[in-house]
């Protein structure tokens, strides 16, 4: 399996919080790396995670960490 990268369709894993809305599709809009310290505290991911900024269906574009997502099959080669 490969990592999602800019425009894929990516699923939230059931497991993130409730605000990172578990289940749903979301498109990958850009991509970063946890760098400090203070980064890793906001979300909850240690220094050197993939941060996704993803937008849901309804615009809302959130950046999440690499362990809540989930690349959708039909992206796959």
């Amino acid at each position: 399996m490969t990592d999602p990268t800019w425009g894929d369709t990516v699923r939230i894993k059931p497991n993130a919080k409730p605000e990172q809305r578990p289940g749903e599709l979301a498109a990958v809009c850009g991509l970063r790396e946890v760098e400090t310290e203070e980064q890793a505290r906001r979300f909850d991911c240690p220094i050197g995670t993939t941060l996704y900024l993803v937008e849901y269906g309804d615009g809302l574009a959130v950046e999440v960490p690499a362990t809540i997502v989930e690349l959708e099959e039909d992206n796959e080669p």
